[in-house]
């Protein structure tokens, strides 16, 4: 039995074909942006072959990961943790940094559901931090200590922060459905430890004497919430109360502009390609039918917690699930049948995706172009390092919109990092243009300086990578490897919808 249960680990990833192909189509898209979206459904994942999975500094897989015998794509999505180097902070010499943006997804966790006819022992889990236990990390227990200070810190909460405020701030409980894990704790620990490296060790920005220059935007929940006191501690090392929380009781970052008709269409369009697919594929029903038979159960209470379910089990190194009144086991051969259509990719499955999330994505994206613009001119003065804690239903139409994935299933703790740098006063013009290879930088501190638009740059890191050259709305405007801000608030409140044929938002999100 032990032998077959380890069988199913090919499994997660069947499941990921499952939902890519056809688990979307019953989401209910008045949720998909609702808090109650990030318990309930599962986003619309699907892999593609062209940019099936990028370069980055930041994910590989040691020779203890629990995925070791996995696919790619699992090893990729369990994210096992590590120790990272990535390319944050590294511009030519001549610029300071003005701000920093970090938009990622909170870390590992205990699914959602169980299966059919399957009983979780929640307790396999480790959600109760204990630094004895896989995975450890040399920080776990001051960090306690230090998130422990945030309860009786009551200054750092704003006032739309109440729902968090009464979380915990890191787990310490028996495991249950949906809560962040020590694996996730660890996960964005390592995120924060790099993010400190690149920014505060190498003095590109400050800490001391610094009031409100550090803020976090959190989804209500506590696996986002605890996930960002876990990458602030990284950053910080120390006291957790120079942090100033916020909570977006919403998926997708949205505020105020959460209302977009169209939008919901876009997604309606979606879900009927992944319908098609699925009812014209008997083969693939198939191999659904048959998982769903070893279960003793039907394709449609399998659907949409088979990924969740057994990834969930995969990534922490868990033995994998049987049924309690049966025992019976999935083997390998199951997930072999439904793993051979995992990646395949069409163009159309890609557009659909796309044209949703820009209009998905596009508030979160202008609230943080209006954040540099205001920091570019001086007319506000905004806090210089800014984390968005949120979901795979965040970074999917995030990482589509940027043109870096479509629609994939993106990994525990994958985030992007804005970078925004404004040109020295002090440089002359000439040495600006001579200063074209990547030097580590000196030391700079944030200053008040006089700066505008056309000094102002921007620039993309995903997953450890620099990818600004890879962005569409960069390309041919590139000055010694940064992206004007000016083209960046262009893409934001103008590109997005020049495929609608709008100028605005609220005009593209009208049918």
């Amino acid at each position: 039995m032990k032998s077959a249960r380890r069988l199913v680990g090919f499994l997660g990833l069947a499941a990921l074909g499952m939902v890519a192909f056809y688990g979307v189509i019953h989401f209910d898209l008045a949720q998909l942006v609702n808090l109650k979206s990030a318990q309930s459904t599962r986003v619309f994942h699907l892999n593609t072959t062209e940019h099936a999975h990028p370069k980055s500094f930041d994910v590989t897989t040691p020779n203890d990961a629990p995925a070791q015998d996995m696919p790619e794509v699992v090893r990729w999505y369990c994210n096992t943790p590590k120790a990272l180097e990535g390319e944050e902070g590294q511009v030519p010499e001549g610029f300071r940094l003005k701000a920093v943006f970090v938009v990622t997804r909170h870390g590992d966790r205990v699914p959602m559901e169980t299966l059919p006819n399957v009983k979780y022992n929640y307790n396999s889990w480790t959600c109760k931090l204990d630094p004895d236990k896989w995975p450890s990390d040399p920080q776990i227990s001051s960090f306690v200590k230090s998130a422990e200070k945030l309860r009786r810190s009551p200054n750092v909460f704003r006032s739309s922060a109440n729902g968090v405020a009464n979380m915990p701030p890191y787990p310490n409980s028996a495991g249950g459905p949906s809560r962040l894990t020590q694996t996730g704790v660890v996960q964005l620990l390592r995120v924060g430890e790099k993010l400190r490296r690149a920014y505060i060790d190498s003095k590109l920005l400050t800490v001391e004497g610094v009031e409100d220059q550090f803020t976090v935007i959190t989804t209500p929940y506590s696996r986002t919430y605890q996930s960002a006191t876990a990458l602030m501690y990284g950053v910080l090392q120390d006291d957790l109360s120079k942090i100033r929380v916020h909570q977006e009781n919403n998926v997708l970052f949205c505020g105020a502009s959460c209302q977009c008709p169209l939008r919901n269409e876009y997604m309606k369009q979606f879900k009927s390609v992944d319908a098609k697919r699925f009812h014209e594929d008997p083969e693939f029903v198939s191999a659904l039918e048959t998982v769903a038979k070893t279960l003793d159960s039907k394709i449609a209470n399998v659907r949409f917690k088979i990924i969740d379910a057994l990834f969930g089990h995969v990534c922490n190194r868990l033995e994998l699930p049987c049924t309690t009144h049966t025992q019976a086991c999935l083997e390998r051969e199951h997930a072999r049948n439904v793993l051979k259509f995992i990646n395949q990719d069409e163009q159309q499955r890609r557009e659909s995706f796309n044209n949703y999330s820009r209009l998905a994505i596009q508030p979160l994206l202008s609230s943080i172009a209006k954040r540099m613009e205001r920091l570019a001119e001086e007319k506000a003065d905004f806090a210089k390092f800014v984390v968005y804690s949120g979901h795979d239903m965040t970074m999917t139409p995030l990482l589509s919109v940027l043109g870096l994935t479509h629609a994939r299933w993106v990994p525990y703790a994958s985030h992007v990092v804005m970078e925004m740098w404004e040109r020295d006063r002090h440089e002359e013009q000439t040495s600006f243009e001579k200063n074209s290879t990547l030097t580590k930088p000196r030391k700079l501190e944030l200053k008040q300086a006089v700066t505008s638009l056309d000094k102002t740059f921007v620039r993309f890191v995903h997953m450890g990578r620099d990818v600004t050259d890879m962005l569409e709305f960069c390309a041919g405007k590139l000055q010694t490897k940064l992206c004007p801000l000016e083209e960046f608030v262009n893409f934001v409140e103008q590109g997005v919808f020049q495929k609608f044929g709008k100028d605005s938002y609220r005009e593209a999100c009208r049918p």
